[in-house]
């Protein structure tokens, strides 16, 4: 009875250890990649909402020519 009590915690706990161990062999990026990384994800997101403004204004401007949405 005290171990199926016990188990879920001993589950979770070795699961916590678990992660901590992972946490320590991760490889973080440096400063230096971390600014350049935000720098590209900046960019592009740049690029997309353009992207699909340029496409919103093509779309509203063909609805408004077919007289779909008077």
């Amino acid at each position: 009875m005290l171990e199926r009590i016990t188990s879920p915690f001993k589950t979770a706990i070795r699961f916590l250890k678990d992660v901590w161990g992972e946490l320590q062999r991760v490889v973080w990026p440096s400063h230096e990649d971390t600014y350049g990384f935000t720098g590209v994800v900046i960019v592009a997101v740049a690029i997309v909402a353009v992207w699909v403004g340029v496409l919103d204004l093509i779309f509203t401007k063909l609805v408004g020519a077919l007289g779909l949405y008077d």
